[in-house]
């Protein structure tokens, strides 16, 4: 499965606010094997959402976005998806009652802004995804073998919402993994490393690849594969290790 993330927010854009969510959710989709091949930040402009979402339906099969589900008039998300793949949005009532509990709360009693029901809502026929720590539902919705996963921007929804919603889900339609292992090499020059090693460069499953830091270049060895072979997987992975090892002997490994 071919995967795009699609950042929402125009925060992002003018560096008001640090992206950690795409960190957190290429570690996430590494480890269960979907292949992560573009990471897209746009701001809450309706028309270039839509354009990213056209974009990314172009080259991958799955695209994840963060942001812009909340009751104000800048966010778009849901309403853009919506309109990209020609639907309508409903209210969730279950969402809906947490906003009017929580404008209870406040003591605004039930002068609900217009915006809750907004904030509420999901696309018709989608899979609500849970927020369990705030107010505004995620959902994923397939059409036409376009798969799309709607997550809200704050970290702490977010982070919660892949962990318990988002990796169970695309576990049903993955079952494959990625291990991957590092070496850190002192006292050699990248480009020495990679004249010795340019033949495992050239590999596709394993892959290795080389990686310059401030004081030495870190060689890394990963392989995809069904969860079932991971120790098939490792038993490559370790064969490659060692084969490094015995080139470059003082290269150790990086926990």
């Amino acid at each position: 499965m071919k995967a795009e993330i699609l950042c929402v927010g125009t925060e992002l854009l003018v560096g008001d606010i640090l992206n950690t969510n795409s960190q957190y959710i290429s570690e996430k989709l590494t480890s269960i094997g979907v292949d992560l091949y573009y990471q897209t930040t746009v701001g809450d402009n309706f028309q270039r959402v839509k354009d990213c979402l056209k974009v990314a339906f172009e080259r991958v099969d799955l695209v994840i976005t963060s942001g812009g589900l909340g009751p104000t008039i800048d966010d778009i998300t849901k309403e853009v998806v919506a309109d990209y793949f020609g639907e309508e949005l409903e209210v969730n009532s279950k969402y809906y009652d947490k906003v009017v509990q929580k404008y209870a709360e406040r003591g605004f009693g039930n002068d609900i802004a217009s915006g809750g029901e907004k904030e509420a809502s999901i696309i018709k026929g989608s899979r609500l995804l849970e927020n369990e720590v705030g107010l505004a539902p995620g959902f994923f919705f397939e059409k036409e073998g376009k798969k799309i996963i709607v997550l809200p921007g704050p970290p702490r929804e977010f982070t919660h919402m892949v962990d318990n919603e988002v990796l169970p889900l695309l576990k049903e339609y993955s079952d494959n993994t990625l291990l991957m292992r590092t070496l850190e090499i002192r006292g050699v020059p990248e480009g020495k490393i990679d004249d010795r090693l340019k033949d495992y460069f050239k590999m596709s499953n394993p892959t290795v690849a080389p990686y310059a830091k401030e004081k030495c270049v870190h060689v890394r060895v990963a392989m995809k594969g069904p969860v079932e072979k991971i120790p098939e997987i490792e038993s490559k992975i370790d064969k490659i290790i060692n084969e490094i090892k015995e080139i470059y002997p003082q290269a150790t490994e990086v926990r």
